[in-house]
């Protein structure tokens, strides 16, 4: 019996730690799992990342319009620690996840980080048990490694100074600079989508309220947005059943809008111009014929709407708009009598989808 808990005990001592286990989660947009392994593997060595027994798990999300936020928890044989990150760009809290990712891995890889021509101060070791660590953030303790007794990102808010001496170190370690302050670098990609809504127009802009169709096309960044599409308004009735006829209306539709955002929320604030035709039919037991004309139409319109996209490309839009009418369409029978004028001020309400293309 001895000798088979001897040998179950050696066989446990030589099999191989795991490697490096890395689960990663970022929305669509920042780089993947594969990606921030090859960077942690560029600074460590692939034999390294094999024979390390450490597990990380990190979490991406928008914290904030213009702000990313990254939770990454790291659990080793050794113990395990949490940081939580944020920066302008997700790319990087990348580079920041990967560079902690490798120093646990091994410490000797802060050697290998780029450089970024700041000083960093390494802080003091805090031990995980004890919770919070500088500026109210949970960090690693280190101090049983090799390498950098310190946690890897330091707030920079104090400005840099020079490193200490410390008898474990001959040289000064380079370590990635606070994310959490804003840097330059190139913008977010413009997106397109395509939108399909429906609601009703009021306001006798028609002779009583319709419904509206709207199919738009949108490119737009963060902040902004410009959108091209048609509006078109089904045929209504007015005037009276001895002397009226049947109004519709469509028109091409180019909007500018500034974007306010919120999480998944984008809501952009428009003004549009409005260029088309009204169309009006006569009917009636007064009319010797009936013909149909034609009306040039031309309006700005003004107004808000939301958009939610929860996951993926597909999203909810609705929105509203407050319609002043530049030419007002009139229709009047060969006797001169008005069957319909639009009127001066209108509006519409939609709802529908919006599909990303990019």
């Amino acid at each position: 019996m001895l000798a088979v808990l001897m040998a179950a005990t050696i066989v446990a001592a030589a099999e191989p730690p795991p490697g490096l286990v890395l689960a990663w989660t970022a929305p669509e947009g920042c780089p993947g799992e594969a990606e921030v392994r090859a960077r942690v593997v560029r600074m460590t060595g692939q034999e390294a990342a094999e024979r390390a027994n450490l597990t990380a798990r990190a979490t991406v999300r928008e914290a904030s319009p213009g702000r990313w936020a990254l939770t990454l928890e790291l659990t080793g044989t050794s113990g395990g620690g949490r940081r939580e990150l944020t920066a302008p760009r997700c790319e990087e809290l990348v580079d920041a996840a990967a560079l902690v990712v490798a120093i646990a891995v091994d410490p000797r890889a802060a050697l290998a980080a780029p450089a970024t021509g700041e000083t960093v101060v390494p802080a003091p070791p805090v031990d995980v048990a004890q919770g919070a660590g500088p500026n109210g953030q949970v960090v690693e303790d280190m101090s049983h490694r090799e390498g950098p007794k310190g946690p890897v990102v330091k707030d920079m808010s104090e400005g840099p100074s020079e490193p200490p001496v410390s008898d474990e170190m001959e040289a000064p370690v380079a370590v990635a600079p606070d994310i959490a302050e804003p840097a330059a670098g190139p913008g977010r990609r413009v997106q397109v989508g395509v939108r399909v809504a429906a609601g009703v127009s009021f306001a006798r802009l028609l002779p009583g309220p319709s419904a509206a169709l709207s199919l738009a096309l949108s490119v737009g960044g963060r902040r902004w947005r410009a959108e091209l599409g048609g509006l078109y308004a089904p045929p209504v009735a007015g005037g009276t059943a001895a002397i009226g006829g049947l109004f519709q209306a469509g028109a091409v539709e180019l909007r500018g809008c500034p974007v306010l955002r919120r999480g998944q929320v984008a809501v952009p604030l428009c003004l549009g111009l409005q260029v088309g035709a009204m169309e009006g039919r006569g009917r009636g037991s007064g009319l010797m014929t009936t013909t149909s004309e034609r009306s040039p139409w031309l309006a700005a319109t003004l107004g808000a709407s939301v958009v939610w996209h929860p996951r993926g490309r597909v999203g909810l839009w609705a929105g509203a708009d407050a319609v002043v009418a530049l030419l007002r369409p009139s229709f009047v029978t060969a006797g001169g009598v008005r069957v319909h004028e639009a009127a001066r001020l209108g509006g519409q309400v939609l709802a529908g989808m919006e599909v990303r293309l990019r």
